[in-house]
């Protein structure tokens, strides 16, 4: 299985202490993966309350045996400083094992439905919050492999532009967004 890599810095590593424990596959090979660690006894759990589960796989789509499982979310309205005052703003909670494509489609959405107004507050589970570090890779191969391995793979055209750029915020993810007349504030 040539195609997948093992991620070694120092940071993957400390959140289990083991850096084995995250793994890169890309293009098509994930049910060879999946069929791996299905079959591979000894990383399956023999007893407690994972036994018999093999790793957690987490993707952005679906794919042949997997499980769909929706994110922790927690909504509503709460009283914002004006300039006149109070006004109401829509809060969301995200809680779980948020993947950069999550994000993206839950912004450009609220971003509509409440008029460019409106504040997140994001949970990630901490073992995947590495799925939101950029690997070093050349910029322009970086947007040619996105766009090629993730050209059918049913998210919307404007998340797989924004998954294709070059991450700014390092290997840290985001806490916080908020939108206040359509421009957008973040802390991580």
């Amino acid at each position: 299985m040539n195609s997948i890599k093992l991620l070694r810095e120092k940071h993957e590593g400390q959140m289990d202490h083991r850096p084995e424990s995250v793994v890169l596959v890309k293009g098509l090979n994930t049910f060879t993966l999946l069929n791996f660690l299905m079959n591979c006894k000894s990383l399956v759990a023999t007893s407690g309350a994972q036994a018999g589960l093999p790793p957690t796989l987490l993707s952005p789509v679906a794919f042949r045996g997997a499980s769909m499982q929706m994110l922790k979310a927690r909504s509503m309205n709460v009283k914002t400083h004006a300039l006149s005052g109070y006004r109401d703003q829509f809060s969301l909670e995200i809680t779980g094992p948020i993947m950069p494509h999550a994000l993206h489609s839950v912004t450009t959405l609220l971003r509509s439905s409440q008029r460019g107004s409106f504040s997140a507050g994001l949970y990630a589970h901490e073992p995947t919050a590495v799925f939101n570090v950029c690997l070093p890779l050349d910029r322009d191969l970086h947007r040619k492999v996105a766009h090629k391995d993730l050209a059918n793979c049913g998210l919307h055209p404007k998340t797989l532009e924004q998954l294709s750029q070059i991450p700014l915020l390092g290997k840290s993810s985001l806490r916080n967004v908020e939108m206040s007349d359509y421009i957008f504030n973040w802390r991580s």
